[in-house]
């Protein structure tokens, strides 16, 4: 999540894993921008969801935040 939006101060607040296969693992990020005031024009809370195949990030997608 940091890495996708360099440009923000993010605080991470929640991280899950978890094996969908032998080989596969969805992880699951939350977390909040502490560089802009509480009530932002631009959204606070973000979150991303990312698929690794043998350890090879293969999906990533915001669930919350800049693009949704």
């Amino acid at each position: 999540m940091r890495r996708a939006y360099p440009s923000a101060t993010i605080e991470i607040t929640k991280s899950e894993a978890a094996a969908t296969t032998l080989t596969t693992i969805t992880a699951r990020v939350e977390g909040s921008r502490t560089d802009i005031p509480p009530d932002p024009p631009l959204p606070r809370n973000l979150a991303v969801e990312c698929r690794f195949d043998e350890n090879v990030l293969t999906g990533f997608r915001w669930t919350a935040g800049p693009t949704r």
